[in-house]
């Protein structure tokens, strides 16, 4: 469940049900027709007490109330529901309009059918995909069942842009199909409890001038002939405006507006998509944005506002600065409350490199600065979608100690700030383009000449992951969900990408299974295939783009949802990184003794489904052993299943052995960690509160009925002769999620036990001594 279509259904609600009749009513009838709980459900929104939710689906699952034994028949009486909804179900149903002819019949006279279906995008077998949908295709849909089509709109953020369309009953009252119609009804109030805290330190505010005195100097150097205010609360900041202003506030505080100033008294999403071509006719000068501050609403009010803005305009948007985490809360807390707007920072720095950007230390909760404006661009239109997943799966996210602390803060007599304003009022007097604008920004120093948001043939995604398949049909899916950019979090899916290589398998994975979780996922048929992985390992290396490089040498692993980011992250806190992520089991033990306790794919498939782990991946952690050869979790490394390096030193590495020719590899992925942890100067780095979870499968090691270790250490003994682990001592980075707690104490507790021999046939456990992390 993707942003966009969340904000749609949300859209579709407060337009047509909110203050409504229908939601006055005892009971209120609510079905989501292919409602699976897949990363999120429409049930958020149509949640209030009165309101009776079922969800159907074709198969059972995670918020499903009604599986369907035929697609095309719902198992309800005509005219029993009040409003029927239905997203990003219709490109995969074969014969969509007789499941919306059922929609129809299952529809109460005065209730509502919503319909959310994308127009463009890539390809995403469920298990087939089959349509994509224009604005007249819903037109189409309301002919062939008989109803009334009462609004519709196409969504321009990407990729989906999403068609959306309101139907009515064929008996519904003209008279109420043409008041929900037409405006909406004005916004609620302020939805969320205000709980203030009661902590003088959680209110304190900062800054070297005032916020005010800086909008001032703006409006002064800049000159504009044209102002949009977004948030005008009691009218302070606008009354520093003198030329002609648009204002938007859904519950405006202030008193009768000067006669220069239109006032829309709704939201900005409202006021863009019904207002804003009538009353914006010429490029806006200069955009305050102070409104609802979380930070998807700042992400879509600039993106808006620089849609409508002259490309030598400037964008100020407010609160980008907390000073306690309880005011970056994305729900209030305190008074002095600037939610994570500060987000914004981050993201337009990281997709939009051709904007100059500057960070001001304001009284009382900083501004941001924005230049270089591009009305034709798309990039964030674009990604909006993974945009806003990679910024608030998870939900809250703590400032990091840069926002808290102001670094890289300036103020009104800073350089940049001093030439910004007059080379922008220069190019505003010339009504410059956007491309005269670049030249005289990167003249004026204030613009990188590199600095651009289109991505070029030889752009590299960030990271790329190679996993080796071989015979698991069954694991391979739910690996690449896991890696997929619906799971992992702080990481956008246009930054890595997926390379599997199978490995010769004779019983194929579903790669439409796989295709409809991956971004960039690429999928490698090796031929000539041996029993060993080493191969094929070598031969995702070679195809892998990203900076850096990670390997999964059993793709039987799902990964915990903070590995990739993760892993970009602390490979750059230090010029050669070796980033490790710890092994853990499914199960209640170690798979190679809980095999002999009656542990199978089916129990295994049972405890998955039970702990709910595509809501939230650190779930797998409830769960999971540590993994089995030695013990010490964290604390002891001794391999990883999704190991990062960049792709020079994977190079210099050599890649995997491949004269490790045994069953799975043997010890060849051990053997690469110790090589990779003694190449020079390097660092190690364990990401702490990360992991991978073996699925039990086929596999040589972890599901035989006898210990292989000899043969595999005969292998290595060949190749390597007699040797240690390097005694490398990691950097612990990251931080454990409550999920994982218990197994970092398990870790601690072992390492700190020194060796512990299991009552099997396995190899002895290196010795650790202290927290260091060394090996004795």
């Amino acid at each position: 469940m993707h942003a966009s279509s969340l904000e749609n259904m949300a859209r579709c609600y407060e337009r047509f049900v909110a203050g409504s009749a229908l939601e006055a009513k005892d009971v209120v009838q609510v079905l989501d027709v292919g409602g699976a709980d897949v990363n999120g459900t429409y049930r958020t929104i149509f949640n209030s007490p009165n309101m009776a939710y079922r969800a159907a689906d074709l198969v059972a699952g995670n918020g499903v109330d009604i599986v369907l034994d035929d697609a095309y028949h719902l198992p309800l009486a005509d005219g029993s529901i009040d409003i029927v909804i239905s997203g990003q179900m219709l490109e995969h149903c074969e014969f969509f309009w007789l499941a919306f002819g059922e929609m129809v019949r299952v529809l109460r006279p005065e209730g509502y059918i919503f319909l959310i279906a994308p127009s463009t995008g890539p390809i995403h077998r469920f298990p087939v995909d089959c349509y994509r949908f224009n604005p007249d295709s819903f037109d189409a849909l309301a002919r062939y069942a008989g109803c009334s089509l009462v609004d519709s709109w196409r969504d321009e953020r990407g990729p989906w842009r999403n068609l959306v369309g309101v139907f009515r009953h064929p008996a519904a009252s003209s008279v109420e199909v043409r008041r929900q119609a037409g405006e909406a009804p004005a916004p609620p109030a302020w939805p969320m409890p205000l709980g203030f805290v009661n902590e003088p330190a959680a209110e304190r505010c900062s800054g070297r001038e005032t916020t005010l005195d800086v909008l001032g100097q703006i409006h002064d150097e800049l000159g504009p002939s044209s102002y949009l205010e977004i948030g005008v609360h009691r009218g302070k900041s606008l009354a520093l405006a003198r030329c002609p202003t648009v204002a938007i506030d859904p519950h405006p505080l202030l008193e009768e507006p000067p006669a220069f100033v239109r006032l829309f008294e709704c939201t900005s999403d409202e006021f863009f998509e019904r207002h804003a071509s009538g009353c914006l006719t010429s490029p806006i000068d200069l955009v305050y944005i102070d409104g609802m501050h979380l930070f998807e609403f700042a992400l879509r009010d600039f993106m808006n506002a620089e849609r409508h803005a002259s490309p030598a305009g400037l964008v100020v948007v407010d609160d980008i600065f907390p000073t306690h985490l309880l005011q970056a809360s994305r729900r209030p807390q305190t008074a002095a409350w600037t939610g994570d707007v500060w987000k914004l920072v981050a993201c337009l720095r990281k997709h939009r490199r051709d904007l100059v950007i500057l960070q001001l230390d304001t009284w009382p909760t900083g501004l941001l600065l924005v230049a270089g404006l591009d009305p034709d661009n798309r990039t964030l239109w674009d990604r909006y979608d993974d945009i806003v997943d990679s910024y608030t799966r998870g939900g809250e996210l703590p400032p990091p100690p840069e926002v808290l602390n102001r670094s890289g803060a300036e103020d009104s007599y800073s350089p940049r700030f001093r030439r910004l304003l007059p080379e922008l009022s220069k190019m505003l007097a010339k009504s410059r383009g956007h491309a005269d604008v670049r030249r005289s920004l990167m003249s004026a120093g204030l613009l990188n000449a590199a600095a651009s948001s289109k991505r070029r043939a030889s752009d590299r995604p960030a990271v790329s992951v190679v996993v080796v398949a071989y015979n698991m049909a069954r694991e391979l899916p739910r690996t690449i969900r896991s890696l997929s950019p619906a799971m992992q979090r702080g990481i956008s899916g246009d930054e890595y990408e997926i390379i599997v290589v199978d490995n010769g398998s004779t019983d194929p994975f579903d790669r439409a299974a796989c295709e409809r979780w991956g971004a960039n996922l690429r999928i490698e048929l090796l031929d000539g295939a041996g029993p060993s992985p080493v191969k094929a390992v070598n031969r995702g290396l070679a195809l892998a783009r990203g900076e850096v490089c990670g390997v999964m040498i059993d793709g039987a692993h799902l990964v915990s949802p903070g590995v990739l980011a993760g892993a970009a992250a602390a490979a750059r806190i230090h010029p050669r990184p070796v980033v490790a992520t710890v092994p853990f089991h499914l199960g209640p033990d170690i798979q190679m003794r809980s095999i002999f306790a009656g542990y199978d794919q089916d129990t295994e498939d049972r405890l998955l489904d039970d702990v709910g782990w595509t809501a939230d991946g650190y779930r797998l952690f409830g769960i999971a052993s540590v993994f089995g050869l030695y013990r010490g979790g964290w604390f002891v490394p001794h391999e990883s299943n999704a190991l990062f390096m960049t792709r020079a030193m994977w190079k210099e590495l050599g890649g995997y052995d491949e004269r490790y020719r045994s069953p799975g590899g043997g010890y060849a992925n051990p053997d690469a960690y110790w090589r990779a942890c003694e190449l020079p100067d390097i660092q190690l780095v364990v990401l702490l509160g990360e992991g991978t979870f073996h699925q039990v499968h086929g596999g040589i090691a972890s599901n035989a009925r006898v210990s292989f270790h000899e043969v595999f250490l005969e292998e290595r003994r060949r190749i390597r002769g007699k040797r240690q682990p390097p005694p490398v001592a990691p950097v612990f980075f990251g931080a454990a999620p409550s999920e994982a707690l218990p197994l970092v104490l398990l870790s601690a507790l072992e390492e700190s036990m020194g060796e512990i021999r299991p009552n099997y046939d396995l190899p002895p456990r290196p010795k650790a001594t202290g927290t260091s992390g060394k090996y004795s």
